[in-house]
């Protein structure tokens, strides 16, 4: 009697941890397939190559609202846009031939989140943007 109560005793406990494990690896299955699913909100700044132009790239979710503002130092406000677009990539050349000399800032707004991206104009013989 003492021993098939034993071995009860250790196939419930055997049972137990097993069922354990394999409910945990269900939720770590989970957390990897939602991570690729996560979308970051990510922008880059490229100077076209020989011009005075700049070249803003976005990554963002589809169906999300993007706002791009292109500001000065004082706050002056030189362009303004919102991006409704079910497109997840916004991509837009900015001429900036008739700007003056000095620091510019294209601020993004999405999902209550910020990223200001910093462009400094110097005149020479040539215009020198420099992003930073």
């Amino acid at each position: 009697m003492k021993i098939s109560n034993i071995s009860n005793l250790f196939c419930a406990l055997a049972l137990t941890l097993s069922l354990a494990s394999f409910t945990t690896d269900k939720k770590k299955n989970k957390e990897e397939k939602a991570a690729p699913d996560a979308v970051v909100f990510d922008a880059a700044l490229y100077k076209v190559k020989e011009t005075n132009k700049v070249k803003l790239s976005v990554n963002k979710a589809a169906d999300e609202r993007l706002r791009i503002i292109l500001k000065d130092k004082g706050g002056k406000v030189f362009y303004s846009e919102v991006f409704n677009d079910k497109d997840a990539k916004y991509r837009r050349v900015f001429d900036l031939e008739e700007m003056n000399d000095g620091v510019y800032y294209f601020e993004l707004f999405y999902n209550k989140k910020k990223l200001v991206k910093e462009v400094q104009i110097q005149s020479t013989s040539e215009k020198l943007i420099s992003l930073q």
